[in-house]
């Protein structure tokens, strides 16, 4: 009786530590580590264990880190060196560069819409040839301003998309062919939408940057093209200028000989009759600038 009365005390103490240790796992207290879970492989027909890995700055239980902000700049620096950090600043910058082509593209559309709109349809008010030339000069001025309003919005997004890239200081993610893919067609565009803009100034340090990105684009013709007018505008820019330096009129005169000359031997080659050619303008016009110089 009595050893019956025990075994039911023992069963019972036993099923409430059960409970309690069910209730401890379900409801533990937040500052506990979480148990380590732990995989089950099979090679070669036996089982083995292993314990998954967490990475050491994973954070705890009962760390709120979502709007967390280092107040130390070198933490903040060092934070950016991450794998993580990269790819999220990669994604920004591919979302920002694809809002801009898409509103370039929006216009491509809209315009070729309006073009044949304007083509097809039959003016039959006009009278007299200057009423045509006065509608299709304002249909020109519309497409125009269409034009000018999507790449002033787009350049706003590759802006934005170069800055936010500029951000990323993973070694192996700015080496990576695909991310030097991206940033280089991301640099083609931004220079051709300023260059369409006539904003030639802004173009000159991502086409020097664009150049240096790989081998492939140090031998883009069209860089060399784009870099030829933007060093001849700042040149002129210059001589226009009352305090302008001497010496910086003939940098920049050099530097747009230098990049007429490098696309055309791209083009043609260094032994053809065109770069020979090319290379006695250039002569021709820096004997000019030294003979200048001289007389002053």
């Amino acid at each position: 009786m009595n050893g019956n009365i025990r075994r039911r005390k023992s069963m019972k103490l036993l099923l409430i530590s059960a409970l309690l240790c069910t209730f401890i796992a379900e409801n533990g207290f937040s500052q506990k580590t979480p148990p380590k879970k732990t995989k089950k492989t099979e090679q070669k027909g036996e089982k083995t264990t292993r314990t998954e890995e967490s990475t050491p700055d994973k954070a705890l239980d009962g760390w709120r880190i979502k709007d967390y902000k280092p107040y130390i700049k070198a933490i903040k620096d060092l934070e950016k060196l991450s794998k993580e950090y990269s790819e999220f600043t990669l994604k920004r910058s591919i979302d920002q560069y694809s809002r801009g082509i898409d509103t370039l593209d929006d216009m491509v559309t809209k315009t070729a819409e309006l073009k044949k709109e304007y083509k097809n349809k039959k003016y039959l008010n006009e009278r007299w040839y200057w009423q045509e030339v006065d509608r299709k000069n304002a249909q020109a001025r519309y497409l125009r301003r269409l034009q000018l309003e999507a790449k002033t919005k787009s350049i706003t997004n590759f802006t934005k998309s170069i800055n936010t890239l500029d951000d990323i200081r993973s070694n192996a993610l700015k080496n990576d062919p695909k991310y030097i893919d991206f940033k280089s067609k991301l640099f083609r565009v931004y220079i051709s939408t300023q260059f369409d803009l006539e904003n030639y100034k802004p173009c000159l340090p991502i086409l020097e940057r664009y150049i240096t990105l790989s081998e492939e684009n140090s031998k883009d013709i069209w860089a060399y093209k784009y870099l030829a007018n933007c060093y001849a505008f700042i040149e002129e820019t210059l001589k226009k200028a009352k305090n302008a330096s001497e010496e910086d009129i003939v940098y920049y005169k050099n530097m747009k000989n230098k990049s007429m000359l490098q696309a055309v031997e791209l083009k043609y080659g260094i032994d053809s009759v065109e770069f020979k050619e090319l290379q006695k303008e250039v002569q021709l016009d820096e004997k000019k600038s030294e003979a200048i110089n001289v007389n002053n």
